[in-house]
């Protein structure tokens, strides 16, 4: 078995946050992309850098408020928790990173009305994370705007079809 190698830890203290933003339009109602969002538990299933997604507590009305998370790297993978706080009547989800841990992963998304059948996404991520690269070159690239990419997809793949 091949010796564990040193992590020089001088590396995981320079870490550059990564700030991005998207804006999308979504062919479904705005509450309806906004409980899709909501279904933290879910987001493996579209979000390809996503392992895994435990929900550890929820809030009062049932919504996922603590998930662990095990995200892919391209030769590894990274754990982190995320605390989530949702806001029905102006449509947004934000999540924080608790305070000291090593990996910060922060961000909102809001969803505002077009019509009865099309809402906008405004989404923003910032990434402060002590190990890389990502498993997807345009998360690694662009987070937001895959992400953004991912959801429009995964809501298209569960509208009914005709």
């Amino acid at each position: 078995m091949p010796a564990a190698r040193a992590i020089d830890s001088s590396a995981l203290t320079d870490v550059q946050p990564l700030t991005t933003s998207a804006t999308a339009t979504l062919p479904v109602p705005a509450g309806a992309a906004f409980e899709a969002l909501a279904d933290i538990g879910a987001a493996p299933d579209w979000l390809s850098v996503l392992r895994s997604a435990r929900v550890l507590e929820h809030d009062p009305s049932g919504r996922p408020a603590r998930v662990a998370f095990v995200g892919r790297l391209r030769r590894a993978s990274i754990g982190y928790t995320l605390e989530y706080s949702y806001d029905d009547e102006q449509l947004t989800i934000a999540w924080r990173s608790p305070a000291g841990a090593s990996a910060q992963v922060n961000g909102e998304a809001s969803f505002v009305p077009l019509s009865a059948t099309a809402c906008m996404i405004s989404y923003t991520v910032s990434l402060e994370v002590p190990v890389g690269p990502w498993a997807d070159d345009g998360f690694e690239q662009h987070p937001a705007s895959a992400v953004v990419s991912w959801f429009r997809e995964h809501l298209r793949s569960q509208a009914p079809r005709s």
